[in-house]
């Protein structure tokens, strides 16, 4: 999508998930910012990193998020099951 937007010009501006779009605005050239929103902060241990007033790309490998599994399961409202054949 980035890049349809290029071909005609247009900037892009993701939002929702920060920590993933970093990435992406980092990879093209018609990006104009990222939207922080910090839903993901009570269920996860990293936090997105601003350098000289711009967002930097995690260095860990996959999205860069680190996830907080005892935060994740206090919230949960169940317990799945995992049915096997």
């Amino acid at each position: 999508m980035a890049h349809l937007a290029e071909t005609f010009n247009v900037p892009i501006c993701p939002h929702f998930l920060m920590e993933l779009h970093v990435s992406l605005c980092a990879a093209v050239p018609n990006a104009a910012w990222v939207e922080w929103i910090p839903q993901l902060d009570d269920i996860t241990t990293s936090r997105l990193t601003i350098e000289g007033g711009r967002a930097k790309p995690s260095s860990e490998p996959g999205l860069g998020i680190a996830w907080d599994w005892q935060a994740i399961a206090k919230l949960q409202a169940f317990t799945p099951v995992v049915l096997s054949a």
